[in-house]
Formats: structure tokens, sequence, C-alpha cells
């Protein structure tokens, strides 16, 4: 048998391996897509049952910024890049910035979901509310899932005003979820998710106005 005839039921098993991994990796980006979606319906459609649920599961801080907030913090950059890529071209500039843009503006995401669970944490004295780490954490990461998902309209960038719906979405699911994780009284949950929402538009600004200056 020459060295040829050896190599290619190697080469032949290493396409297959890579073709398996890919497959899986496939399988495993929908199920966490389903999810996403499952439980984004759940919380607009029953928010009390879903928030119900959400206190009962078992998970880190980490486990949430890793595993569900950062695939959604992904949507709106990488769609708003396609999106003027496709529509408005002249604005999207060399590609290596572009990437880089969508890198930072992913990073901050990630960083401002965090950011507003410690927000929620700490302003819980002020709305009669218990401290709850990890409930905190889980208010931001799942009541923002709207603001993340509208990120899809910037495909087509005229429909960017759809996000205000989104906005508006995120305050009422957090409102529904701070008397389930966090305590709050019924008649204070409002204005808890108003505050906390005003306070995380104006870090929203500053944190992408200076990550603009960096990429």
């Amino acid at each position: 048998m020459t060295a040829d005839n050896e190599n290619e039921p190697r080469g032949r098993a290493r396409f297959n391996l890579n073709v398996e991994d890919a497959r899986a990796r496939a399988q495993e980006a929908v199920r966490k897509s389903e999810i996403i979606f499952t439980r984004a319906y759940g919380l607009l459609r029953e928010p009390k049952k879903e928030w119900e649920q959400i206190k009962a599961e078992e998970t880190t801080v980490p486990n949430l910024l890793i595993g569900y907030v950062a695939p959604l913090a992904a949507i709106p950059p990488v769609a708003g890049l396609i999106g003027s890529a496709i529509f408005e071209p002249i604005r999207v500039g060399p590609i290596t910035e572009a990437i880089v843009g969508v890198f930072v503006t992913w990073v901050v995401t990630v960083a401002l979901v965090f950011l507003l669970g410690v927000l929620i944490n700490t302003l819980a004295d002020q709305f009669d509310a218990d401290r709850n780490d990890i409930g905190a954490q889980k208010v931001a990461a799942y009541s923002i899932t709207p603001a993340l998902l509208s990120g899809l309209f910037s495909l087509w960038p005229p429909l960017w005003w759809i996000s205000l719906f989104a906005l508006a979405a995120m305050v009422y699911i957090m409102y529904r979820g701070l008397p389930v994780l966090m305590k709050a009284p019924e008649d204070r949950a409002l204005s808890y998710a108003a505050t906390v929402t005003v306070a995380t538009a104006v870090a929203f600004i500053v944190m992408f106005a200076l990550a603009s200056c960096v990429s």
C-alpha cells in the first residue's frame, strides 16, 4: 500500500469528524435559539409563570452572561453591519474597522447587562425589595431580551423605530419580574423598573460613546 493510499482514509476520517463537529455545533446553536425565542415568548405571554420558572432554575452569573446574554448581544451589531452593508454600504467603511466595531459593541453590551443586574440589586433597598445577586442578574438578562432581539430589525435600517416597542416590552417584563425575584412590592415594582431603565439608558449612551471612540 502506498503512502497516498494510507493517507486517504485518514483524510476522509478527519473530514467526517469535521462534518460531525459542524453538525453538532449547528444543532446546539438551533437548540439555544429555540430556548431564547421560547423564553421571550413566555415572558411576553405569561410573564408571571415564566418568572416563577426562571426563579426555580439553578444557574450562575457566568452561565447567564456567556450562555444566554452573549449570543443575544451579538444580534444588534451583526445585524446592523449586515443591514448597513446591503442598504448603506458607504457608511460601513473598511471591513476591519467594521468588525472591530461589532466586537467592541458586543463586549460593551454584555458588560452593560451585568451592570444592569448590579444596579437592580443596589437599588433594591430603595424600593423595599430584597437584595439577591443572582436574582438581579436574572432580571437583567431576561428583561433585556426583547431589546436585543429587536436588533434583527437592523437588517433593514428603516425599521429601527420598532426597537422603541422593545424598550417598552423590557420595562413591562422587568416590572413583572421584580416582585418574583427581588420580592419588590407590587405597588413599587413599576417605579423600580422605570428607574432602572432610565439609569440603564444613560449608561448605554455613555458606554457606547466611549466604545465608538475605541473602535
